[in-house]
């Protein structure tokens, strides 16, 4: 019988990590994050019985902190913002205030979920970005029939997420380049190129 170790167990759900962004979850592949782990095929399912376990593992804890800090934030917000409150508190961001909310934000397995179309975890994902949706559209003011442009919004953020995630090597990379995705996002092509 083979001995589990957690550095192999650790190492699997690493590369887990890394394929389910690049590839999405769907596409990933088994095979492939075996050898990227220096394992075997049959090794991962030594701790994985299936590629939606070594998901579930994977997510849940970052499902969890989703749920209790939307719940706390939900708590303590009662604010509509502009445009110019949006560009004060990136630039706050940008100067190191701590924001904790945006810095969780900047996590492989947020992008994960958010790209996530077949698991388990689809109703809980569901649930995640119907609240978000919603504190969204109140935050900027919008009223039910803008309804569709929370969601496009939350594709954008995740999009600019993803995208810092994939070109940047260290957390104050992908911070950088978030918060310039985010202002170009926030502030649009005009004045980018002023």
């Amino acid at each position: 019988m083979q001995v589990k170790k957690e550095e192999i167990r650790q190492k699997i759900l690493d590369v887990a990590e890394d394929e389910f962004l690049k590839r999405g979850y769907e596409s990933a592949s088994m095979r492939i994050i075996a050898k990227k782990a220096n394992t075997t095929l049959g090794n991962i399912y030594h701790y994985f019985p299936n590629k939606e376990a070594l998901l579930v593992e994977l997510l849940t804890p970052t499902l969890d902190n989703l749920d209790i800090g939307l719940a706390n934030h939900l708590k303590l917000t009662d604010i509509s913002y502009t445009l110019q409150d949006l560009i004060d508190y990136i630039d706050r961001y940008e100067q190191g205030e701590d924001f904790k909310e945006l810095d969780f934000l900047l996590d492989k397995k947020i992008v994960i979920l958010l790209e996530l179309n077949s698991s388990s975890l689809l109703a809980r994902k569901q649930k995640l970005l119907d609240e978000f949706s919603d504190h969204l559209s109140w935050h900027l003011g919008m009223g039910e029939k803008d309804g569709s442009y929370s969601k496009i919004i939350i594709n954008m953020v995740t999009d600019c997420i993803k995208q810092a995630l994939l070109e940047n090597e260290t957390f104050i990379e992908t911070r950088k380049e978030f918060i310039k995705l985010f202002r170009f996002f926030c502030t649009g092509i005009a004045t980018r190129y002023k």
